[in-house]
């Protein structure tokens, strides 16, 4: 609830951070990226895959609960990657499971595990298209 909480005033490391961030959005009632749209998302993904031109714009700006917030705080780590060494990519392998939660029972959900990450890749690294 504090927005101005500087984070770099407390003594948290970047992982205690990361892991708060990972908990949080675990507990969440249902993903970030809320289930009804992974499957849009996946569909979107697998008809553009290989293709050299991008989606077509969303009708309307994705709105998921705060995720202006954790994208853009993933945009501005991602960033400085050369600094924190952690890409989009990175980051989105780090992600994805928590923001997407897919059912690991199904066969589905296993194959299109590197599209969960490309999915939440895209979305930090076009932050303000998506959002």
């Amino acid at each position: 609830a504090d927005h101005g909480l500087d984070l770099a005033e407390k003594d948290f490391t970047v992982n205690t951070v990361a892991g708060a961030m990972k908990s949080f959005f675990s507990e969440l009632p249902e993903p970030l990226v809320p289930y009804t749209m992974q499957v849009e998302l996946v569909e979107a993904h697998s008809e553009y895959t290989g293709e050299s031109r991008p989606p077509p714009a969303p009708a309307q700006p994705i709105s998921l609960l705060n995720s202006h917030h954790a994208s853009s705080f993933a945009g501005t780590v991602s960033h400085n990657h050369r600094v924190n060494l952690m890409t989009s990519e990175n980051l989105s392998i780090c992600f994805w499971p928590t923001l997407m939660r897919p059912d690991f029972s199904t066969m589905d959900a296993l194959t299109a595990t590197r599209t969960y990450q490309t999915i939440i890749e895209l979305f930090i690294q076009q932050c303000p298209f998506f959002f």
